[in-house]
C-alpha cells in the first residue's frame, strides 16, 4: 500500500498508529518533549525544577555555572507523566511508589556527586520538612554515607 494514497473508506480513531477500532489508551497519547532552560540561583533553579516536577517528567541535560555572572544555567527535557495523561483520560490513577525520605535526600546528592549542595536545595528537591531533613541529614552524617562540609552544606563523594 502507498502511504501517500489516501484511502476514503478507511478512518483511523487516532494517530497512534494502530489499526482498527480501538479504545483510547495511554499508548494513543503522544508525549511531546520541550526544552527548557532555566537560569538564576542554583537553588531557585533546583526550586523551579522541582515544581516542573509535578507535571513533567523531567531530564537534566546539562547544567552550568556562568563565570561572568555566577548565574547557574540548566538545560531540561520535559515531557508529560503518564499518571498526569491517564487522569486528563479519565483512567484513574496510578500510584507509583514514593521513595522513602533518605533515598530522596542520597538521590540528590548522587546527582551531584562529590559536588557541596545546600539544606535548601536538597529540601526543594525532596519536598521533605525541615524535621525529617535534618533528622535525616544528621543520621547520613553520622553513619558516614554523606560529609557535612560547612554550615548546612553537605556531600557525598562514591
Amino acid at each position: 500500500m502507498d502511504p501517500t494514497e489516501d484511502t476514503p473508506d478507511f478512518s483511523a480513531p487516532c494517530n497512534c498508529g494502530a489499526l482498527g477500532d480501538h479504545a483510547n489508551t495511554a499508548d494513543c497519547v503522544p508525549f511531546p518533549v520541550i526544552h527548557i532552560e532555566v537560569a538564576g540561583s542554583r537553588p531557585k533553579c533546583l526550586e523551579a525544577i522541582g515544581v516542573l516536577r509535578g507535571t513533567y517528567e523531567v531530564s537534566i541535560e546539562t547544567e552550568w555555572q556562568d563565570p561572568g555572572t555566577g548565574r547557574w544555567v540548566f538545560q531540561l527535557n520535559a515531557a508529560r507523566t503518564l499518571r498526569k495523561v491517564l487522569l486528563n483520560m479519565g483512567l484513574g490513577t496510578l500510584t507509583a511508589p514514593t521513595p522513602d525520605p533518605d533515598t530522596a535526600v542520597l538521590a540528590c546528592l548522587h546527582d551531584s556527586l562529590g559536588l557541596e549542595v545546600s539544606k535548601e536545595e536538597i529540601r526543594a528537591l525532596t519536598s521533605l520538612s525541615e524535621e525529617t531533613l535534618s533528622t535525616i541529614l544528621t543520621t547520613l552524617v553520622t553513619t558516614g554515607v554523606i560529609e557535612h562540609v560547612g554550615p548546612g552544606l553537605y556531600r557525598k563523594n562514591q
